[in-house]
């Protein structure tokens, strides 16, 4: 019998995290690894969801490194291995330019978290292993008051570039995906914090924004998640280094 195909996925417990996990759970030959710091609600979704996989769910800060350290030394005697890391855990808070606490609680989780996760994860990779980063569109682009999610999101495609070269010896592909306009909780409380600050209704925003998609949608976060199973098959062993837009047009080929 062939050892179970171990995927570990951060930021589990809802939006494209939860798709993707979702993703993954049809398959027996799975075995998921769900980490989120709403450790609440990811087991809740575990016992809601009818899994061919076998799942296993851990509360966790990405920002702490000790206790990152610590879960990774017992995933490191339980496991051995991990196939597949998908680096989906972020915040978004937005941020004034002179706004210093959100812009180390920002850099601290979407960039520090995500490569503390990764650093720890390196030893426990196959060849021919994935890694996966879930980034967006700002990692090409700037907003007005995100100056610290822009940073983080940059900062994570270079992670990707660099990363896969240093891996590309092993044969362990390391890919990122830049979604934009994904219809996710914290897509509507973005787009609820924009509506009070331009004093209209959420519902209008909410029109606006669709307007400015040439396919006039919001993306699904299943879409992002059958990219992350593309990246991560067999398939896709020659893809690396990459940032993959999934953005309905609005960045025109960016």
């Amino acid at each position: 019998m062939s050892q179970p195909r171990t995927i570990l996925i951060t930021g589990a417990a809802k939006g494209i995290g939860r798709a993707v996990a979702e993703s993954f759970a049809g398959d027996a030959g799975n075995r998921l690894v769900l980490l989120d710091l709403d450790l609440a609600e990811l087991q809740r979704w575990v016992a809601d969801h009818q899994a061919k996989a076998s799942i296993e769910t851990h509360g966790a800060d990405i920002s702490d490194l000790p206790g990152m350290r610590s879960l990774f030394n017992d995933l490191a005697k339980q496991h051995g291995y991990i196939d597949v890391l998908v680096n989906s855990a972020g915040i978004c808070n937005e941020n004034e330019p002179e706004d210093l606490d959100n812009w180390h609680k920002v850099i601290g989780v979407n960039l520090h978290g995500t490569f503390y996760v990764t650093s720890l994860c390196l030893p426990l990779l196959p060849k021919q292993g994935r890694i996966i980063n879930i980034a967006s569109i700002l990692g090409r682009a700037g907003k007005v008051r995100n100056t610290a999610y822009c940073a983080s999101k940059h900062a994570m495609v270079g992670m990707t570039k660099a990363l896969a070269l240093d891996l590309a010896p092993r044969q362990i592909t390391v890919n990122a995906i830049l979604p934009a306009w994904v219809d996710t909780p914290m897509l509507q409380h973005e787009l609820a914090v924009q509506a009070g600050i331009a004093g209209i209704s959420q519902e209008q925003i909410l029109r606006n924004a669709k307007r400015k998609l040439p396919l006039r949608r919001f993306i699904e976060s299943e879409e992002v998640a059958a990219l992350v199973r593309y990246l991560a098959s067999p398939e896709a062993g020659a893809i690396t280094a990459q940032s993959l837009v999934v953005d309905g047009g609005v960045g025109l080929g960016m």
